[in-house]
């Protein structure tokens, strides 16, 4: 059975993707504001969201995969 910290953790990570596909852009001080949570906390996630290929974490936040491609691109 999935433990309410995880199933909080998922729902996180589900609104940045949301986050991220509405504006393409998102920023962890809003994000540790908007969930009430620590930049550790905040970070993992990104660090995760990372991995599994679903956002490009940059200085300040991160931003959807195919615009951090275009950046490097310029």
């Amino acid at each position: 059975m999935m433990s309410f910290e995880n199933k909080k953790s998922i729902q996180r990570q589900q609104t940045i993707l949301l986050l991220l596909a509405l504006d393409g852009k998102v920023f962890s001080e809003t994000l540790k504001q908007r969930f009430n949570v620590s930049d550790n906390i905040i970070y993992n996630d990104m660090i995760y969201l990372e991995k599994e290929g679903l956002l490009k974490r940059i200085d300040a936040g991160a931003v959807v995969v195919e615009a951090y491609s275009e950046l490097e691109e310029k």
